[in-house]
């Protein structure tokens, strides 16, 4: 009788999306926003920045877009 494997979703073969971490100067320039405002926000605390493994601070752009949205008037 052949064996059968109940599999889960997660291990289904697909894995997980990871959102890439960008520099303040590619997420600015997606956006179409000038960096410095972008690192003024960022400075600021509105922004989430991550440095992992040295000072450049790099930036999510959903979390950046998500302030962006929150701000809306």
């Amino acid at each position: 009788m052949p064996r059968q494997t109940k599999e889960t979703p997660a291990s289904a073969g697909s894995e997980p999306q990871v959102e890439p971490l960008l520099t303040i100067q590619e997420a600015a320039r997606r956006l179409g926003v000038h960096d410095w405002a972008l690192r003024r926000a960022v400075k600021s605390g509105a922004v989430p920045a991550y440095a992992p493994f040295n000072s450049r601070k790099l930036v999510r752009l959903s979390e950046v877009l998500g302030v962006i949205q929150a701000s809306r008037i």
